[in-house]
């Protein structure tokens, strides 16, 4: 009695004589193939092996361009290109690049000779603005502050500052968390400027730097 692998063997070779130079299709959906497609496999619980080569069986043959085998050995599929085996699951044969030409250009290369450089995408450049006033000093690192809270009472305008004033600027005054102006009046007191008035249980916080 035959095997069941002769007979599929017949079958599949009955099939390609059948065909000849025809386009083949095995698989789901036998009756949809692409125009393009010379032979077509489609399922969706079945797939395709390859060859199952070790590495030495693999070296010792070379194949047309383009053959393909599963290297037991490193785990990964390999191409012959002609001359060599190429190890598809290597790193270093990807070398996709994006290079900033710091000219507003940019250049990919896509590590097979196919290099795409960018114009300049920021266009013309105007001229360049007057520079903005400087800002006021920051704290030294050194500098040490004192801050105060105080609850007021409706109407209150004036509070009295955590140590006598030397320098207004070194003081910022705070009324329910949001900064307002002020001004000196004697060398512990300020005043509320711009008709702030404070309201019942409003919460000011002075912070005084040293």
């Amino acid at each position: 009695m035959k095997s069941n692998k002769t007979y599929i063997l017949t079958a599949l070779t009955m099939l390609l004589v059948s065909y000849g130079f025809t386009q083949v299709k095995i698989g789901d959906n036998i009756d949809a193939i692409a125009n393009t497609s010379l032979l077509e496999l489609e399922s969706t619980n079945k797939v395709l092996v390859l060859s199952r080569l070790t590495n030495d069986q693999m070296m010792s043959i070379a194949p047309l361009p383009g053959g393909m085998a599963y290297n037991i050995d490193t785990g990964c599929i390999h191409s012959y290109d002609g001359n060599k085996w190429i190890n598809l699951c290597d790193s270093s044969l990807r070398t996709f690049s994006f290079i900033d030409n710091e000219d507003g250009s940019f250049t990919i290369n896509n590590g097979n000779e196919s290099v795409f450089t960018s114009p300049n995408l920021t266009g013309p450049k105007g001229e360049k603005g007057d520079t903005g006033p400087e800002g006021p000093a920051g704290a030294d690192g050194l500098s040490q502050q004192e801050q105060i809270i105080i609850v007021a009472s409706n109407g209150q305008t004036r509070f009295n500052t955590p140590a006598p004033i030397v320098d207004d600027k070194k003081i910022s005054v705070y009324r329910n968390g949001i900064r307002i102006a002020f001004r000196a009046i004697d060398s512990t007191t300020i005043e509320l400027e711009n008709e702030i008035i404070c309201y019942q249980n409003d919460n000011i916080r002075i912070v005084q730097i040293l």
